[in-house]
């Protein structure tokens, strides 16, 4: 795990890069055929956390299309219980803009 994105609250929330926004969005993870649906239960610049129905291979770098935003590079931080947290492979600011523009200036910050 990296960042203190453990899914818990407390000190490793407190280490996370940037501060996530409260979401809760549909979205698919497609890594090579497989595809598997997913809801965001938070987002920051940096990554977000999923709820799904079963785990990915952590060891791939996937695409999360997030429905009606784009499509984000990432790679899994932690899973359990039905819950991921991911990291976004872009940029901060690219990913910022691109949240921005789907939900609002304020959701997010670099």
């Amino acid at each position: 795990m990296q960042n203190g994105e453990d899914g818990k609250a407390g000190a490793g929330a407190e280490r996370r890069r940037h501060e996530r926004a409260p979401l809760l969005h549909s979205g698919s993870l497609h890594q090579n055929d497989d595809v598997v649906d997913c809801v965001i239960k938070d987002i920051s610049a940096s990554g977000a956390r999923l709820m799904m129905e079963r785990r990915i291979a952590e060891q791939d770098n996937f695409i999360l299309d997030i429905d009606g935003v784009g499509l984000f590079p990432s790679r899994i931080v932690w899973q359990r219980e039905g819950q991921a947290g991911i990291r976004f492979l872009n940029d901060p600011h690219t990913v910022q803009s691109w949240i921005s523009a789907a939900w609002g200036r304020d959701t997010v910050r670099v």
